[in-house]
């Protein structure tokens, strides 16, 4: 009995934090919105969870998604994996993938203490697509580097202009991945694109609250079933803590315990 009690109260427990996070963290989020805009997020990350828990593999987007990432880290050796979002309202969500996936999954050792066998979670990075295409895809087309890529696009356009600008905005996000995939043969090594780069296009209906909560459930189940197949802790940040102690003590200790280059820094910065 005593057994089932802990068990209750630890599930109370967890239940009682998850409405503290959704209350701080959501309540300003529902202002900004309104209510009717929140609750529709709130329904389309459950309708992702409940697609995750009941689907089954072949056919549970988060899981497949999961199952690419580690083939290419795991068995590829791609140290990397870039996010564009083809649209301006997902501007943003590469910088928040980058804290999801490796704050999560950036561990060394499995839940148990033990050497995780292989690669953790992959370096992400990425950007807005127009942006990228002038400033980084020539190193996925014709770098050496195996780099997955993942595009993220709407059919609905966000904004009042001339539909042939997001006509145009799509057509260039469908042209990188066929790009990456097909390449092209030139007599010239130098103007010849190797192709076989890997690439995954998430295309929305359209950015509405729903299908927006759905993408971020997405996500975070993805980075869960990743965690679970590495078979490391995603909910501990101990590598974060780290830097925070340092500070701390260079505060609050002086340097002498430091090696010489930080102490020549601080010296110099601080005098």
């Amino acid at each position: 009995m005593g057994g089932r009690r802990d068990a209750r109260a630890a599930i109370l427990r967890k239940r009682r934090w998850a409405l503290f996070a959704l209350v701080v963290i959501g309540f300003p989020v529902a202002l900004a919105l309104g209510w009717d805009a929140f609750e529709a997020m709130l329904e389309g990350a459950a309708a992702m969870d409940r697609h995750f828990r009941f689907a089954e593999p072949a056919r549970n987007a988060p899981l497949l998604a999961a199952f690419v990432d580690l083939y290419y880290s795991q068995v590829r050796g791609a140290e990397t994996r870039a996010v564009f979002a083809y649209d301006e309202r997902l501007r943003l969500l590469p910088s928040y993938l980058q804290q999801l996936e490796m704050e999560s999954n950036g561990k060394r050792v499995m839940a148990d203490g033990t050497p995780l066998v292989g690669h953790s979670a992959p370096i992400t990075w990425g950007g807005v697509g127009t942006d990228a295409q002038h400033a980084v895809f020539q190193l996925l087309h014709q770098g050496t580097h195996l780099v997955p890529v993942e595009f993220v696009a709407s059919i609905e356009p966000g904004h009042g202009l001339d539909e042939a600008h997001h006509r145009q905005l799509l057509i260039n996000c469908f042209a990188q991945g066929a790009a990456l995939m097909a390449g092209k043969g030139h007599d010239d090594h130098a103007r010849a694109y190797p192709g076989d780069r890997p690439s995954t296009t998430l295309l929305l209906d359209r950015i509405d609250p729903s299908r927006f909560g759905a993408l971020i459930a997405f996500y975070e189940l993805r980075v869960f079933a990743n965690a679970v197949m590495l078979g490391i802790n995603p909910f501990d940040q101990f590598g974060v803590e780290l830097g925070k102690e340092i500070a701390k003590s260079i505060e609050n200790e002086g340097t002498a315990r430091f090696d010489a280059s930080t102490r020549a820094l601080i010296a110099r910065a601080f005098g």
